[in-house]
């Protein structure tokens, strides 16, 4: 702040205050900066020192007891003057020092008073600042989630992924569970697709069988032919085809009586009875069954037949190869296609024939084609 600015200010020479009016009316005056009242100024300018001039007027007015003066004391002031003119420069000399000193200190203060207003108002700024910043920061976290908040939440997320995680291997086991059971239930559907027996020719050749019945019925009636199935002039004797009634009263003792009881079965003039024995026989799976089995193939009903030459596929054995390649110059068509199928299944051979054949000669043909094979590899089947 500047002296300037006020209505009054001070000589500084004397002290003396100096109304702004005489500084615009030139009774005084401001010099490099220093304000010279009128009280100083006409000293000045007569060539006295403001401080000599005063203490002359105190000499002259007396001493301290307030006497007049001597002459010689008058003497003394005329030689006072006379220096006072002498030290004049010294003291405007000093003056201005003194008041270039108080100037560049004011200044300097000046300078430190802006400075620390500043900083001042650069740290009320940065606090300002800084206090909205952390109002924005508390209200954050008045809204935000706490740490304690935060590391409830974490153990719940643990405990849920380590839940899910078990519920996974659980998943795993349990699906390891259906895998093991799917794969055993594929395993018997190939085992019961393998011993499956498709009867529905075998009932082609039953209806076929009813039909040649009834004709025979027909004949019957008029006395043309005998009764199909009705054995020769004894009572008991089985009909041509059949096993012999010896063969299956002669059982191998070491086949089961379960199985033995079917094998007497098979002398049976029903070919239902005969028919339901072959099948159990050929369930068995059981090669000792095979030679009661093998002249079934040429049992006189076809149904029979059919069924006999469809198990034999399950017999990995020479005569069941025998059986098979006689079965496929069988009258019914469909026993001799069933035994092309199984000699196929049988001896993983894909020989071509074709029980359909209009010519004889190409059945005959192809059969033979089967027999030159079987005639060069029935020393090594079965090994």
């Amino acid at each position: 702040m500047h002296e300037d600015d006020f209505e009054v200010q001070f000589c500084d020479l004397c002290g003396t205050s100096v109304p702004l009016s005489d500084l615009e009316s030139g009774a005084a005056m401001r010099h490099h900066g220093k304000t010279i009242g009128a009280c100083c100024l006409g000293v000045l300018r007569e060539g006295d020192s403001p401080l000599a001039i005063k203490g002359n007027a105190a000499v002259a007015g007396g001493g301290a007891d307030g006497k007049a003066s001597t002459p010689a004391a008058a003497g003394g002031g005329s030689r006072a003057r006379s220096e006072g003119a002498m030290l004049l420069p010294v003291a405007i000399a000093l003056l201005a020092g003194m008041a270039g000193t108080a100037i560049y200190l004011d200044l300097k203060i000046q300078g430190v008073a802006d400075r620390q207003k500043s900083d001042y108002e650069s740290v009320t700024a940065g606090l300002a600042t800084s206090r909205k910043t952390l109002d924005a920061i508390d209200q954050s976290m008045d809204g935000g989630a706490r740490k304690s908040d935060v590391d409830d939440v974490r153990e719940r997320v643990l405990a849920l992924d380590n839940a899910v995680k078990a519920q996974q291997e659980q998943n795993r086991q349990k699906a390891e569970t259906l895998r093991v059971a799917l794969d055993g239930m594929q395993k018997n559907i190939r085992r019961l697709d393998a011993a499956q027996i498709d009867y529905r020719p075998l009932f082609d050749d039953l209806r076929q069988q009813m039909q040649r019945t009834n004709r025979a019925i027909a004949d019957l009636q008029t006395g043309a032919i005998a009764p199909v199935g009705v054995g020769g002039d004894e009572p008991g004797e089985p009909a041509v085809g059949d096993v012999p009634a010896d063969a299956v009263a002669k059982v191998d003792p070491g086949v089961p009586e379960d199985l033995a009881a079917q094998i007497k079965r098979l002398a049976d003039g029903d070919a239902a009875v005969r028919f339901e024995a072959v099948d159990h026989l050929l369930v068995s799976k059981n090669v000792a069954v095979l030679p009661y089995l093998l002249p079934m193939a040429q049992d006189t009903d076809g149904f029979v037949r059919r069924l006999v030459v469809e198990g034999l596929r399950d017999f990995r054995h020479a005569d069941s190869v025998e059986a098979l390649l006689a079965a496929l110059s069988d009258e019914d068509p469909t026993v001799a296609e069933t035994a092309w199928s199984s000699l196929k299944r049988l001896t993983g051979q894909k020989i071509s024939f074709d029980a359909t054949a209009p010519s004889k000669d190409a059945r005959l043909r192809a059969q033979q084609r089967w027999r030159d094979w079987w005639e060069k590899n029935k020393t090594t089947f079965g090994t």
